[in-house]
């Protein structure tokens, strides 16, 4: 009897149902990645009808590192909207729920994967820093794992929205206006948010507004850059009026106020 994945055609999109394993060692946590990607993600994969987010879990970590492991406890369940990359299905956008287990890792974990992606590439295992600079999917795992924290998080992501497209932003902090926690802390440019649009802390997705050196209530300009902060767990947008641009060095120059404290790489 064919066994079949928790993926299915939605509307003019893509359901899927997927659980996902957090093994972490010391201040490492492991990952996969394989030749025809980018980017590294996590030990896991799309439920089979029948089975239950747990008995997935447990079914792909021993698939993907020969070793059958145990699971301590649910750590995040995640809304998870992106455009899929896969070549069968590529440019479609994938509404994900997504289920992450921490595991207990026994004595002398040696793992050894033979998997492959589900476009058929040989996979590889990789223990990952949080600083590590190449990009990861899910990112809240460079900034929110703590096996110690037995708490249930849930996390809404949205990554629907591309650089270049048109964004309207609510601006709840204008040119001029002070910081409503700093008050020494003076905004030197519009920043706002996207309303139903969440960011990787499941708050609005944050924005700031270049170009503009006045005071504005809301504002609808192009998306052409993401600052990806590596030390915590969400990006910022940066947005401009049509027709205009700025390198990387005059957008760390003019989010420094806030940017300096974190570190982080620019998408353009």
């Amino acid at each position: 009897m064919a066994v079949h994945d928790m993926c299915t055609p939605c509307d003019t999109g893509i359901l899927n149902i997927r659980a996902g394993a957090i093994i972490m060692k010391d201040d490492r946590f492991l990952m996969v990645e394989n030749k025809s990607c980018d980017y590294y993600y996590s030990v896991g994969g799309r439920l089979q009808f029948n089975e239950t987010a747990q008995e997935a879990v447990l079914r792909e970590v021993y698939e993907e590192t020969g070793v059958h492991m145990e699971i301590d406890h649910l750590g995040f369940i995640v809304e998870n909207y992106f455009h899929d990359d896969m070549p069968v299905s590529y440019g479609k956008t994938v509404y994900e729920i997504g289920f992450y287990f921490y595991m207990k890792v026994p004595d002398g974990f040696n793992p050894v994967c033979t998997s492959l992606s589900s476009d058929g590439n040989e996979e590889f295992l990789v223990w990952v820093k949080k600083d590590d600079p190449k990009k990861m999917y899910p990112e809240f795992f460079r900034t929110l794992l703590s096996p110690d924290d037995t708490s249930l998080r849930h996390l809404v992501i949205d990554d629907r929205k591309k650089i270049c497209s048109e964004i309207e932003v609510i601006i709840d902090r204008p040119y001029g206006s002070a910081h409503p926690k700093y008050p020494d802390l003076i905004y030197p440019l519009n920043y706002g948010y996207v309303k139903d649009i969440y960011g990787g802390d499941g708050e609005y997705q944050d924005v700031y507004v270049l170009g503009v050196n006045k005071p504005l209530e809301t504002f609808k300009g192009t998306l052409f850059a993401v600052i990806h902060r590596l030390n915590d767990n969400e990006d910022k947008w940066v947005v401009c009026p049509d027709g205009m641009s700025f390198t990387k060095e005059e957008i760390q120059e003019a989010t420094a106020f806030q940017e300096q404290y974190f570190e982080s790489v620019i998408e353009m």
